[in-house]
């Protein structure tokens, strides 16, 4: 697998899993009559907040991935930076979507976020040089 197609593997696995938590927050709204706002919900609360972390940590971190291919990084370092964005970007988004307070996923899930977003910033300046 080339670079480019490791970075289009995992932007698009990270805009679905977006996609679909825009359609959580849909879903909520309809069945609870909600245009605006949260309406004091707590499962529409938690839906807006996955979809919002997921939409304020994916976008730099796969910018960091195409970075990493325009700097001729391995193609490996992209996959390890890539798979755990994407299941950390998973594990949290099902953990803060589906469970109230702190749960695994959550946990589990922004610590393999973290370590990506570590990953990526290394790896783009070790490339750079």
């Amino acid at each position: 697998m080339s670079a480019s197609a490791a970075v289009a593997l995992y932007t698009g696995l990270n805009v679905l899993l977006i996609l679909a938590l825009i359609w959580q927050v849909i879903g909520y709204r309809r069945r609870e009559k909600i245009s605006l706002g949260d309406g004091g919900h707590p499962g529409l609360i938690r839906a807006i907040r996955a979809h919002a972390n997921a939409t304020e940590v994916t976008p730099i971190a796969l910018v960091g991935l195409i970075a990493m291919a325009m700097a001729s990084a391995p193609v490996w370092a992209i996959h390890v930076g890539g798979l755990s964005l994407t299941v950390g970007r998973v594990l949290h988004a099902y953990g803060l979507s589906r469970v109230e307070g702190a749960s695994f996923g959550r946990m589990v899930g922004m610590l393999l976020s973290l370590i990506a977003l570590l990953w990526i910033g290394v790896a783009c300046v070790w490339a750079a040089f």
